[in-house]
């Protein structure tokens, strides 16, 4: 299934960067019984991911901010999931704050 996730990073001297990232979800979860363990084989790989500054206008960033955005939604990938079970592919997550000033993010 393919997946929209929407979120935000705040960088430390108070700059805003929307973050649209695409990615794909595959694998299952399977929850124990008497005589199974769980098994969760599930991935979020991120394919496609565009940054807006304040004024919405697209820019590309630093290796640095992809980092960034490969981390926190690898944090929130229960979340993620969560949301695609009841059919969304349209996901929001919580914003991130860094301790970043923007011009180390571009």
């Amino acid at each position: 299934m393919e997946a929209i996730i929407y979120f935000d990073i705040m960088t430390n001297d108070g700059y805003e960067i929307g973050v649209v990232a695409t990615a794909m979800l595959s694998g299952k979860r399977i929850e124990a019984t008497f005589h199974h363990d769980i098994e969760d084989d599930r991935e979020c790989l991120v394919s496609n991911i565009q940054f807006f500054n304040d004024e919405g206008e697209q820019f590309s960033g630093s290796e640095k901010l992809k980092e960034i955005v490969f981390e926190h939604i690898d944090d929130n990938d229960m979340k993620i999931y969560k949301d695609a079970e009841k059919g969304s592919d349209v996901i929001y997550i919580d914003d991130f704050k860094s301790d970043h000033n923007l011009i180390d993010l571009l």
